[in-house]
């Protein structure tokens, strides 16, 4: 029951991200397949995903206790930041926040979580930036 309905949010969940990426219209084009590509391919993956859920459910009859709800929401609600942030206070200082939270929030001890979401945030910027040459921003507080 429960894995249905979750493949019937992520399948529209794909095809927002299907109609955004397809209406979103850029002046140039910075990068060889441009903006829409990765959008449209994520989109059409987790489509695939959610109709396989919904036609292959699990036989486990689990159901999320108020704990794994509150996780989610958490989740959710620190996703949504992120989207804010990253703009505001750039790659790597919002990658850092939120890979900390969400370490805390699996049971992390906040030194290692501290740790492993600098190094992720600095390598993963790193490698965005130079490695496969994307425009990463560094935010408008450093600039």
């Amino acid at each position: 029951m429960h894995d249905r309905l979750f493949s019937e949010a992520l399948l529209g969940l794909s095809g927002l991200i299907a109609w955004t990426a397809y209406n979103f219209e850029v002046p140039f084009q910075y990068e060889p397949l441009g903006p829409k590509a990765f959008p449209i391919i994520l989109s059409s993956i987790l489509s695939i995903c959610a109709v396989w859920l919904f036609l292959k459910p699990s036989n486990n009859s689990w159901v999320p206790s108020k704990e794994v709800i509150l996780k989610l929401a958490s989740g959710t609600a620190l996703m949504t930041s992120y989207a804010y942030l990253f703009d505001k206070a750039g790659f790597i200082i919002s990658t850092a926040i939120v890979g900390f939270v969400f370490s805390m929030l699996f049971g992390e001890k906040p030194v290692r979580s501290a740790i492993y979401s600098i190094a992720l945030s600095v390598i993963s910027f790193l490698v965005l930036k130079h490695l496969l040459q994307l425009n990463v921003p560094v935010g408008e507080i450093w600039s």
